[in-house]
């Protein structure tokens, strides 16, 4: 059997792990549960192979619809709401001014 990728890294718990300043940047920006908004934030850049610490504009943005869709799920249409537009704003920040 081949060798797993990840058996000489320790385990991190998604709670706990960092990301790049645009990650962390819009997991504050939710106003939600750190804990909750980095394990839903993780688990849908897990969807396209991304990660944390690589967070693009780009992939943010792909991204948004799908974490509007999981955190409408776990919140109420108002929080989901106002969470939403919180980081369409960080991602609208991250294109500055013209």
């Amino acid at each position: 059997m081949g060798e797993s990728q990840g058996k000489n890294h320790p385990t991190v718990a998604i709670t706990t792990a960092r990301g790049n300043k645009l990650f962390e940047k819009a997991v504050a920006a939710a106003e939600l549960d750190d804990a909750a908004m980095r394990m839903l934030m993780v688990s849908a850049l897990n969807t396209i192979g991304a990660t944390p610490k690589e967070l693009t504009p780009d992939e943010l943005g792909n991204l948004l619809p799908e974490i509007d869709r999981r955190l409408r799920k776990l919140v109420q249409q108002t929080q989901a709401d106002q969470a939403m537009a919180r980081l369409y704003r960080v991602l609208f920040d991250q294109a500055g001014p013209e």
